[in-house]
């Protein structure tokens, strides 16, 4: 059935948990497991990326704290597969979370998303939403929101 599972992490605990849940459905279903961390930089370093804008010193530190964020994150989650047993690829990617996770899920036609919930309360969601509501709306193919 799932043959195949995206798994959306920002190494908190909420995506810890969707880990968990990630691993027991790809032991169930024998299902390759994909881990995806999305790095979101702010439009300034976009635009250094880009080579439209030099890179201050300021900028070189952040994008460094940045990169060791999201390794972190992904050593967080690889943990909880590798304890499970579960055989896996990890992915970095940069960009807008929810525009990287939709269109991962169907660039790799993965047949499941998972990832956890930050949590947000009614308000805060109707106001921003949140990138799992986002992407529940957008993605071609079930969603697993883990509290």
């Amino acid at each position: 059935m799932f043959e195949h599972i995206l798994l959306a992490s920002d190494g908190s605990e909420h995506a810890l948990k969707a880990a968990q849940a990630a691993a027991e459905i790809a032991k169930r279903f024998q299902s390759k497991v994909t881990l995806l961390c999305v790095f979101d930089p702010p439009a300034t370093l976009t635009d250094i990326a880009a080579g439209q804008q030099e890179p201050a010193e300021d900028v070189n530190v952040l994008m460094e704290h940045a990169e060791h964020v999201l390794d972190a994150a992904s050593r967080r989650t690889e943990q909880v597969l590798e304890a499970a047993g579960v055989p896996f690829e990890s992915r970095c990617e940069t960009g807008h979370p929810v525009n990287m996770i939709v269109n991962v899920a169907a660039r790799e036609r993965v047949d499941l998303i998972v990832m956890g919930s930050r949590g947000l309360g009614r308000f805060e969601s109707f106001l921003l939403g949140s990138v799992s509501e986002r992407v529940l709306h957008h993605a071609n193919c079930p969603v697993l929101i883990v509290k």
